[in-house]
């Protein structure tokens, strides 16, 4: 990592600070937890954050979010507390123990253009997640989850999994449920860029039907799904990762023009993807797997003697980058990387599975995305050492790649009182990057953490 010194600036000049209520009032802006900014001396084109006004958010998870294509930020996140957003309460029961849904857009300036809050109704057998959502070509919002039970746009949304999309002005266009039994959580979402395909993943046990048929993983283990949908939500085809004799877990999708698409996650034991066999005594190792528009195994490759996860994955011109943290020690084009604890690694190969280059650093790698020239972003939390030049402070960091070599063109550092995690990274047309990620400050003894989600926007 190159070197860091303090930017100036105040606690919200970063960006939109979304900010939890912990069942308190709504307030109508955040003031406790922030982050500082810190900034690179290195590289030209530098990425500098972009003031904005703080919004208020309460939310038991980091908040998922995407870009538009005309440059709207689209958000979904759970809540358990009143809500205000720009100013307009959402709806909220207090007499409902399980988490509510919020969805909303964004204009790029940080302005609500609409928000809907989802009340759980149904009996508390089935807890509501955000999963991923995403935008499609003709600017509509996609999200899927899990449902406890929501009134949605006058349409009933059963307990369970679903996939659903809505108009650029918030109304439902279609829902999909998929019946089975078992664990189920949605982890990423990816949009084809030209056909509006959708392509959703994540973790399974038991049986599920995506609409082509039951899946299913075998007894006392777990595994991944993938599973392919029309623009208009007609199922295409789906398929588990698994087997066996080891367990999978999918984090991250990415789809390229072509529709070919790129999963990344972890897996322990033994399994195999359709080429070569995987096996590891670790207790996860990364994996990437490269899958064609069909659904057939193209290529994929596991970080042998890494103990981890790869978490993100993002598609360019000609390469595939994949992310995540790991410890131990792997071998990748000649060279020896090694983590004492859960350090970064991002890793490219070509699209036809070919290894080019590998980086390692002192910081986790949780969210990538590439812009419209190639060039590959990072994001994810530091430790405030000295590569940070941050006073000993953790905090989060966003980093842009060459897609050749992998050499820094700009890096950017925030500190808080809060630990900062990254969890999504979109770009939009003109560059601009957009971290989604939570902030948790820690309180009085006996008291909970305090959980602020934050949406942070940096110039290309």
């Amino acid at each position: 990592m190159v070197g860091w010194v303090r930017g100036v600036g105040g606690v919200f000049a970063v960006g939109w600070l979304l900010a939890g209520c912990e069942k308190a009032p709504p307030a109508a802006v955040a003031e406790g937890a922030g982050l500082e900014e810190v900034r690179s001396v290195a590289g030209e084109g530098m990425g500098g954050a972009e003031g904005r006004r703080a919004l208020t958010l309460g939310v038991s998870q980091a908040p998922r979010a995407a870009v538009a294509p005309n440059g709207d930020v689209l958000l979904a996140a759970d809540y358990e507390g009143p809500v205000s957003l720009g100013g307009k309460p959402l709806p909220f029961e207090r007499e409902v123990s399980g988490p509510h849904l919020l969805v909303a857009r964004l204009s790029s300036r940080g302005e609500l253009r609409w928000a809907q809050g989802l009340v759980p109704a149904g009996k508390g057998a089935v807890r509501a997640q955000v999963g991923a959502v995403a935008a499609e070509p003709q600017g509509g919002v996609v999200l899927a989850g899990t449902s406890a039970g929501f009134q949605l746009g006058g349409a009933w949304l059963a307990e369970g999994p679903f996939l659903a999309r809505l108009s650029p002005e918030g109304r439902l266009d279609w829902m999909r449920s998929f019946a089975g039994e078992g664990p189920f959580t949605v982890t990423a979402l990816a949009v084809e860029p030209t056909s509006g395909e959708l392509v959703m993943t994540g973790d399974f046990g038991g049986r599920r039907d995506f609409g082509t048929g039951p899946l299913s993983v075998p007894v006392d283990r777990f595994g991944a799904f993938v599973a392919r949908f029309s623009a208009a939500g007609e199922p295409r085809w789906s398929r588990a990762l698994g087997g066996p004799r080891g367990d999978v877990s999918a984090r991250a999708v990415a789809v390229d023009a072509q529709g070919e698409l790129v999963v990344a996650g972890g897996y322990s034991g033994a399994v195999s993807f359709g080429g070569a066999t995987f096996a590891t005594v670790l207790s996860r190792t990364p994996y990437v797997l490269a899958l064609s528009a069909e659904g057939h195994h193209r290529w994929s490759h596991d970080v042998t003697g890494a103990e981890g996860t790869a978490h993100a994955v993002a598609v360019g011109p000609e390469r595939v980058f994949v992310s995540g943290t790991y410890s131990g020690r792997f071998f990748f084009q000649r060279e020896t990387f090694q983590s004492d604890w859960q350090d970064g690694f991002l890793i490219a190969y070509d699209t036809r599975g070919h290894s080019r280059w590998a980086r390692s650093f002192a910081a986790s790698a949780t969210a990538l995305a590439t812009d419209g020239a190639g060039q590959v972003l990072v994001a994810g939390e530091h430790d405030g050492g000295s590569d940070w030049e941050a006073g000993g402070s953790a905090g989060l960091y966003v980093s842009k790649l060459l897609p050749e070599d992998g050499t820094a063109v700009w890096s950017r550092g925030y500190t808080g009182r809060g630990e900062a995690r990254a969890h999504t990274l979109g770009i939009d047309a003109t560059g601009q990057a957009l971290v989604a990620g939570s902030l948790v400050q820690a309180r009085g003894p006996g008291q909970r953490p305090s959980r602020a989600g934050f949406l942070l926007p940096v110039q290309p």
